[in-house]
């Protein structure tokens, strides 16, 4: 550390300790890491921002890359969900597959719990949020909890690129009623 960052931070230091603001509350705790990714975050969850490139006609984004890590695992089935304005889809989990989302359209919250007893982060919830100004895709591994909020006012088209295919002999999906409070959450929207 050089002499002059250091003296830029007790300068910073300083001018925090003369400021008195009342009512006095305790700071805020740290919610990202340096890359931008959740602190205190469900194990093995990878969510993977994406760039749009704008311009007066319009806009592309890339989805699939497969010298980016997200796409470690084949492609092997690909499906669209649609869900309603105010509609809720979930919960629901596997146990075989991953699940990797790609919001297209609309704007979602996608609520994830981890149910894995012998995981870092049982019992942990994760809530992200997508809409066409923040694009991104979201893994969701075996034994995560999920459920997909649509929070707009149109409907909402999620892809999903699994990491095995769909099996119709034996479904590899189990489901619970989003207000049974078997998992319980608050799905109310709030302003802010």
């Amino acid at each position: 550390m050089t002499d002059r960052v250091r003296a830029d931070e007790r300068a910073v230091a300083g001018a925090a300790d003369e400021l008195v603001v009342r009512p006095q509350v305790s700071r805020d705790k740290p919610t990202v890491d340096s890359d931008g990714q959740l602190y205190g975050g469900i194990e093995d969850v990878e969510h993977a921002r994406l760039t749009p490139h704008v311009d007066h006609r319009g806009s592309l984004t890339e989805v699939v890359n497969l010298e980016h890590p997200f796409w470690r695992e084949p492609i092997v089935h690909v499906y669209s969900i649609v869900i309603r304005p105010g509609r809720i889809k979930g919960w629901g989990m596997h146990l075989l597959q991953a699940d990797r989302y790609f919001l297209s359209t609309g704007s979602v919250r996608v609520v994830l719990y981890d149910g894995r007893v012998n995981s870092p982060s049982y019992g942990r919830y994760e809530v992200r949020s997508f809409d066409e100004t923040t694009p991104g895709l979201l893994r969701i591994p075996p034994g995560v909890w999920h459920a997909d909020q649509n929070t707009g006012d149109r409907d909402v088209v999620v892809l999903n690129l699994p990491t095995r295919p769909f099996d119709r002999a034996t479904p590899d999906k189990y489901r619970i009623d989003p207000h049974s409070e078997e998992i319980p959450f608050d799905w109310t929207l709030r302003d802010g």
